[in-house]
């Protein structure tokens, strides 16, 4: 892979982070919180949020879910011009 791909993988990767970290704050959830209610344990919600590790989409759907969201495949342009809306 050319680092120009890699450097837009990370960048995506990074976004979704930070916007998952910023809903389960929004949802005033803790880590620990967020893992009672997904049944993900809270190791794995933390490896997640520092970037160590990148969840499996079933991991993904379980940890979204107790705050109202799921995973979706939208076209990375469009993503891109949400953020500027």
């Amino acid at each position: 892979m050319d680092k120009n791909k890699e450097d837009k993988l990370k960048e995506l990767e990074y976004d979704f982070v930070q916007d998952f970290i910023k809903l389960r704050k929004d949802n005033h959830l803790t880590q620990e919180a967020m893992a009672n209610q997904s049944g993900v344990i809270r190791l794995t919600i933390t490896r997640i949020e520092n970037l160590i590790t990148s969840p499996q989409v079933n991991t993904l759907i379980k940890i979204l879910e107790p705050i109202g969201y799921t995973v979706k495949i939208v076209p990375i342009d469009k993503k891109k011009k949400n953020k500027k809306d």
